[in-house]
């Protein structure tokens, strides 16, 4: 039983049309990173979003065109409350799972009220304490520290401030990833005129300018307080946003990543820098980096879009919008040489691209991003398609009947949710007025299964290959859930929770094929509703559920939402069956 055998379990939140091996095989890299945009499965790590209705809707109608699936909005607030009254982050939290739920989530921000105060280092830390406890999935500081905040003296309050290191200590407790931006292009601090090649933007920020060294630190000054913070709190997760905030020095943003396990890079506003490099040495430096490199924009919806960057000029509009993420993409995804990059007022040259591999791609536009917020992504929904007739099972997953069923995949671990795209499995649901149904789809490289095979339901089936299927009929009792497993071979197990009631049956019926040429097995389950709740569904009726797969010859232990601890029972991490 799972109680004193370790499952381990990973991640996929949205449907694939197939899975990823087989779309690597099919298609360029181009092409299959379009088909990933298609299916909204890119998540872009920064940006800020003014949650009202209008500005939300408006975010929400551009990613959908452009194929963003999940938005990190940085601007999440201070979780501070007034008197009687949510605090910041928690009426945006609330709004934007209202309208869009799964769309977003939220970093929080520091209150910095009471600096001087004796005991602001415990508040700043129980200030992280609360954000976790509201749902925020991180943390992100501004470039405020070193060049604008400032304590009741009126001295700038340091990035690398010893005050600051519990509030860093606690981020890494609670596995809390920290997007921090210090300093500033290097242009910004050379001088106000027009032979500065930053002009544009900094002519309509003039508080972007840090030229004058009797209000604020050289650049490095900055950037060598980072590297001392990130050293000092290992254990904590630091997103260097901007690229590592020195896109122009890929020789030191290198380095400060070999020197720094912890230390992570977002692209946010600076593709423009990073292109005008060679795109050679930037392919390299990306392909070395790929598992600490995040698709990132700086994209901003609040009065006016802001893309990347902004200034005076007229506000652009949805199409402009089209076009900044069309760039994005032809810079990671081509070999394109010398085009006009995404961002105008950032500086008048062109662009190169570096034309990645589609598995870097793969884990700069989605994998990284799942594996950092595991913790905070929403729901995975496994929507199931209604049949008007039952049918016999055979194992064959392409007959007519599974065609409406989106699927979704299995292809994340558990406690890293690293993902195993080579294991992806697919799995769709139908149900009918008498039946679940659930088809699975796998590939393997070489099978572990009980030699020899028994007829009977055998106890400890998943301590060989095997698919699973956790569901909870109750929506407002998780803990307690029927459990079916079924191996290449066909054997099955079916088991009641909490109980651990092996003796229960479900009569829940199987059929399986596996087909050494092509390397993958596929198994049709059904399972009678009777047994599943006292409740039959109805068109719109959500149950929790979990799927998994166990895969010993790769070490792989897979799963539809990651438990993100050892085992598979841990029904707080279930995802959604969604009737339709």
């Amino acid at each position: 039983m799972h109680s004193t055998t370790l499952h381990l379990i990973g991640f996929s939140v949205l449907a694939l049309s197939c899975s990823t091996a087989q779309l690597a095989q099919a298609a360029t890299a181009p092409e299959q990173a379009e088909a990933w945009r298609a299916q909204h499965r890119t998540i872009d790590l920064h940006q800020h979003i003014n949650c009202t209705t209008q500005h939300l809707t408006r975010a929400v109608r551009i990613m959908d065109r452009v194929g963003i699936g999940v938005a990190v909005n940085l601007s999440g607030g201070s979780v501070t409350r007034g008197t009687n009254a949510a605090s910041e982050f928690e009426r945006n939290k609330r709004l934007t799972d209202t309208l869009f739920p799964g769309r977003f989530v939220h970093y929080m921000n520091l209150d910095y009220s009471g600096w001087d105060e004796p005991d602001f280092s415990e508040r700043a830390a129980k200030q992280i304490d609360e954000g976790h406890r509201l749902g925020a999935a991180g943390f992100k500081e501004y470039k405020r520290l070193g060049l604008y905040q400032k304590d009741g003296a009126g001295r700038l309050i340091k990035i690398d401030d010893p005050k600051l290191d519990a509030m860093w200590k606690r981020c890494g407790e609670l596995n809390m990833p920290v997007s921090i931006h210090v300093a500033d292009p290097r242009a910004f601090w050379l001088p106000y005129d027009e032979t500065n090649e930053r002009w544009k933007e900094l002519k309509d920020h003039k508080s972007w300018w840090f030229g004058d060294t009797n209000k604020f630190p050289p650049r490095m000054e900055l950037l060598e307080a980072l590297d001392r913070v990130i050293a000092r709190h290992p254990k904590t997760t630091f997103v260097c946003v901007h690229f590592g905030n020195n896109a122009e020095e890929l020789e030191w943003v290198d380095a400060a990543l070999d020197r720094h396990p912890n230390m992570m890079a977002d692209l946010a506003a600076r593709i423009p820098e990073i292109g005008r490099h060679d795109p050679e040495k930037v392919r390299r430096l990306f392909t070395k980096h790929q598992d600490r490199i995040f698709f990132a924009t700086d994209f901003q919806v609040y009065d006016r879009l802001i893309l990347g960057s902004s200034g005076n000029e007229p506000p652009p509009s949805d199409d402009d919008a089209a076009e900044f993420f069309a760039k994005e993409w032809r810079w990671l995804e081509t070999n394109d040489r010398n085009f006009p990059h995404m961002t105008p007022i950032q500086g008048d040259w062109t662009i190169s691209g570096i034309g990645l591999p589609a598995p870097v791609l793969r884990k700069i536009y989605f994998d990284n991003a799942r594996k950092l917020l595991a913790r905070s992504l929403p729901a995975p929904v496994l929507k199931a398609a209604r049949v008007d007739s039952d049918f016999k099972l055979d194992g064959d997953v392409n007959k007519r009947a599974w065609q409406s069923a989106g699927p979704v995949a299995l292809e994340y671990e558990s406690r890293t949710s690293v993902a195993r795209a080579e294991l992806a499995t697919t799995v769709r649901a139908l149900w009918s007025d008498k039946f679940l149904y659930l088809a699975y789809e796998c590939p393997f490289t070489a099978l572990t299964v009980f030699d020899p095979v028994q007829q009977t339901e055998r106890f400890g089936l998943w301590e060989r290959d095997v698919v699973e299927a956790f569901i909870a009929s109750d929506p407002n009792n998780a803990r307690r859930y029927t459990e079916y497993e079924v191996s290449p071979t066909n054997e099955r197990l079916d088991v009641k929770i909490p109980e651990k009631d092996f003796a229960w049956s479900s009569g829940f019926e199987s059929a399986t094929r596996v087909d050494e040429k092509a390397k993958r097995w596929t198994v049709e389950m059904r399972i009678p509703l009777s047994e599943l709740g006292a409740n039959k569904p109805s068109a719109g009726t959500r149950w929790r559920i979990n799927l998994y797969r166990c895969d010993y010859a790769n070490n792989a232990f897979l799963a539809f939402n990651p438990a993100l601890t050892g085992t598979f029972h841990t029904p707080e991490r279930f995802g959604i069956l969604e009737f339709r």
